[in-house]
């Protein structure tokens, strides 16, 4: 296993090379200052999600373990994403583009509690989660990525714990590791559209894959998703609260806020790559505790004051 993820490390960041020339010459870059919703120091280039998707499924291929589901689903939202980057879509068009991509994740992995239609709905709904929590999280250099690394590995070590076989936590931990290496401040190479939601896709996979009980056990592997869900939730009590359309960007995400603090781009991630750390150890040790239902509310309990504590400290606000 340690030689597939460092072909899908290498990958990651071969592609992101290639990306930094080729982007360029097909209209794929994005140059400082174009837009306040992506404070970049340097032109940068949002292809990286092509690197992820080929790191995963060529390790997936060379593994023995390829998923058609996951190859299917991923390179839907991919290509959704690509067109997003370029051209932008509307909101609808993406949310029916993510809502077939869960559908066909559902084909792939299955939870037993709830079964049937509840448990593919359930499924798509984690689809959705996932995709626009890492989608809405990537607003500085490096910030999704490192994060999106610790995610997956909080996943291997719950499949190690149930006794679950599944090679994509750690191999998108591999390709997302190895894009990392330009998204560094001062980026080269963002996830874009395109890469956050192929994580998205991958990340929920994962928490089902190594979830095929479903109920509360569902519960603590979605806790891997600490930052990415923490900074969601506090986008839509911020946005409902200011008569904003949930769909609509803004610079008053809880990192947007702690940067015009001061802070340094290294500084604010190192400071959610910490908090990210502590929640994935929190969510391993929770399922260790016997209890799944114990476990399940530990992990809901923490983000839960997570979210309480940042919207008490004023981060659920618009920046005037």
């Amino acid at each position: 296993m340690a030689g597939l993820i460092l072909v899908s490390a290498g990958i990651g960041l071969g592609w992101s090379v290639v990306a930094v020339w080729l982007g360029p010459r097909i209209g794929y870059v994005d140059p400082p200052g174009e837009s306040p919703l992506r404070p970049h120091a340097r032109p940068a280039v949002p292809l990286g999600g092509v690197g992820v998707f080929l790191g995963v499924h060529v390790g997936l291929v060379l593994g023995a373990e390829f998923a058609p589901a996951l190859a299917v689903a991923t390179a839907m939202v991919l290509v959704l994403g690509l067109i997003d980057d370029r051209s932008g879509l509307a909101p609808w068009v993406r949310l029916v583009g993510w809502a077939a991509a869960g559908l066909v994740v559902t084909s792939g992995v299955t939870i037993e509690e709830p079964g049937g239609a509840a448990g593919r709905v359930l499924v798509v709904g984690l689809v959705l989660l996932a995709v626009n929590a890492v989608n809405l999280f990537d607003g500085l250099d490096g910030l999704a990525g490192s994060s999106a690394v610790l995610s997956p590995v909080g996943l291997a070590l719950l499949a190690g714990q149930r006794g679950v076989g599944d090679a994509v936590p750690i191999l998108t931990a591999g390709a997302v590791a190895g894009f990392l290496v330009l998204n560094w401040h001062p980026a080269r190479v963002f996830l874009g559209n395109s890469g956050a939601y192929v994580v998205g896709v991958l990340l929920a996979w994962g928490i089902v894959a190594t979830s095929p009980g479903g109920g509360s056990e569902l519960v603590v592997a979605a806790g891997v998703l600490g930052v990415f869900a923490v900074d969601l939730a506090v986008t839509v009590i911020r946005r409902a609260g200011a008569g904003r359309p949930l769909f609509a960007g803004d610079r008053s995400h809880v990192y947007d806020q702690v940067r015009d603090q001061g802070w340094s781009v290294p500084a604010v991630v190192a400071a959610a790559t910490a908090a990210q750390s502590v929640v994935v150890v929190v969510v391993v040790v929770a399922d260790r505790l016997g209890s799944p239902t114990v476990g399940a509310v530990a992990v809901a309990g923490l983000l839960a004051i997570i979210i309480g504590g940042l919207v008490v400290a004023g981060f659920a606000r618009m920046a005037e």
